[in-house]
């Protein structure tokens, strides 16, 4: 998103989610539940930025809340456009949604977050572009839609990204064997539906803003939440979920069988491990208790999705916002950026993450 996501694509990387899941979940990221406020609905906020850190300093440019629900198998992914004009205490005006995440990371803008759309998230994971990149590639990958003209836009980065890669072999950040191997690996051939993309790859076509700031946050909305998929795949491999109503699988084919009703300490564990690459690649105010409650969470929407007869990674809903992302720029203090109605938006928000149907 915007020029500073570009200059983020030029220093890449090959290995969230699922979330964020976070799929990513993975993205990129905020854990909350509001069991009191919103039912089943467990929320967290997912951050990606666009620099070697990954706790404040550079553009917050991807700021998505995920929603997932256990009981009725839903996931939801909700992300909110740079360009927007947001209320930030100790500024006389409005500043973009990133300008907190650059002023004092993850924390701030979340706190900003949750005082302009009256949301009540606790925690977050912060991921720059290299981890987040290095995450799609632990769990084998994405597949997503891209047309000709993304492949070539996302070609046509290939050599600025090698230039601006060349510049940290000189901080010591990066070796000239990993600039090299980065800027082979990150050409793309392919397009079409379910083109593969490797990390980088991913990262890349999820910051393209070549024709807008909306098509751009479409994208990574697409990207997260087929890491969701991929982390389904990947854990689907590994583990037969059950329950005690349906009873264990006849055919494990070496999975371990796992009752979601009744979790082991060991089954817990074992869920965790699989999860483990989203947090340690990420910086987090997750406590280990949260950690277990997304992986637990994650085996249950898919598990409650299978019963209903559907693929819940093939059908994750996301929604951009604010409403107005696609109206023509205001102008703040000279910035270009979208001022919006807080109200019709926080209302948005209530309704798309939370609803039942």
């Amino acid at each position: 998103m915007k020029n500073g996501i570009l200059h983020a694509m030029k220093t890449l990387l090959p290995k969230l989610v699922a979330l964020v899941l976070v799929a990513c979940l993975l993205p990129v990221c905020a854990l909350a539940e509001e069991a009191d406020a919103n039912g089943d609905w467990v929320n967290y906020l997912l951050i990606c930025n666009e620099g070697m850190n990954n706790d404040k300093g550079n553009a917050g440019n991807t700021l998505m809340v995920v929603a997932m629900n256990p009981v009725i198998g839903k996931i939801r992914l909700l992300s909110f456009t740079w360009d927007t004009f947001v209320d930030y205490e100790g500024y006389d005006v409005p500043q973009k949604l990133d300008m907190p995440y650059r002023n004092n990371g993850p924390e701030e803008a979340m706190k900003v977050f949750n005082a302009n759309f009256g949301t009540d998230i606790q925690y977050y994971m912060s991921l720059n572009y290299l981890n987040l990149a290095s995450l799609i590639d632990e769990y084998n990958g994405v597949n997503v839609d891209i047309t000709r003209a993304e492949r070539n836009a996302l070609n046509g980065m290939v050599a600025s990204k090698k230039i601006r890669l060349q510049e940290e072999v000189g901080t010591g950040l990066l070796t000239q064997a990993i600039v090299d191997m980065l800027a082979q690996e990150y050409y793309l051939n392919e397009f079409g539906p379910d083109t593969h993309l490797n990390g980088l790859q991913a990262v890349g076509f999820g910051w393209l803003q070549y024709d807008s700031v909306y098509n751009c946050c479409e994208r990574e909305v697409n990207v997260i939440a087929s890491l969701f998929k991929s982390v389904g795949e990947v854990i689907a491999q590994k583990v037969a979920f059950y329950n005690s109503e349906t009873g264990a699988p006849e055919d494990l084919r070496g999975r371990r069988p796992i009752n979601l009703d009744e979790m082991t300490e060991e089954d817990h564990e074992f869920l965790r491990l699989q999860m483990d690459p989203i947090f340690q690649m990420s910086f987090n105010n997750l406590p280990e208790e949260e950690i277990e409650s997304i992986s637990t969470a994650l085996a249950k929407v898919a598990f409650e999705a299978a019963r209903q007869g559907v693929n819940i990674f093939d059908s994750i809903q996301f929604m951009v916002l604010p409403l107005e992302a696609k109206d023509e720029y205001d102008i703040v203090a000279g910035a270009k950026g979208h001022i919006v109605d807080k109200e019709k938006n926080t209302a948005a928000i209530e309704e798309f993450l939370f609803a039942e149907d």
